[in-house]
């Protein structure tokens, strides 16, 4: 069996499961990361419904992919936002980064830590943004933090920090006029 997996209509990875089809079911080799639960989906699904079993095996890869591919997208496309290393582990269910937002003609530095607690999802489930070496928050301030936490939310990495760009260039649009 062939799994491939996408995100936003971008094909990704690909992995393999060879099965040996006689009873009970067996995995013969595969090329499935080793933080994917295969033996725990193996044992709940792939005696009773091998369909389910390929589902479930596949919300976890495919979710696993988007992850990788917004963590990707975000050191490769936005890494002029960054203002240090994008940190992640090897599931890409933790990540951790800096970056700064120019907002009337100032610069901010946020922190972000984004957790998938949820193995098959692409979009974080606890979302904490900072403002290293500030302590006392203004109501502006939070307005942003939690902006910028529900966009965390709600939208791949890369469209968090597209809109961003798109939010600094109709300042300096609106500055110009």
């Amino acid at each position: 069996m062939c799994i491939s997996t996408a995100f936003e209509g971008n094909l990704l990875d690909s992995y393999f499961v060879d099965l040996i089809i006689k009873k009970p079911l067996r995995i013969h080799h595969h090329s499935i990361p080793v933080f994917i639960p295969l033996e725990k989906i193996a044992a709940a699904h792939l005696q009773t419904d091998v369909q389910r079993f390929l589902f479930t095996l596949w919300e976890y890869l495919n979710a696993y992919a988007g992850r990788k591919y917004q963590a990707d997208q975000l050191e490769s496309d936005f890494c002029a936002v960054l203002t240090g290393p994008l940190q992640r582990n090897a599931l890409c269910n933790l990540l951790s980064f800096t970056y700064k937002v120019e907002q009337r003609c100032q610069t901010f530095s946020f922190s972000a830590r984004l957790l998938y607690e949820d193995p098959t999802a692409a979009l974080p489930t606890d979302v904490t943004v900072t403002r290293p070496g500030v302590e006392a928050s203004s109501p502006t301030w939070e307005e942003h933090r939690a902006s910028h936490q529900m966009l965390f939310r709600t939208k791949p990495l890369h469209q968090v920090f597209a809109s961003f760009s798109k939010e600094t260039e109709k300042l300096r649009l609106n500055l110009v006029s």
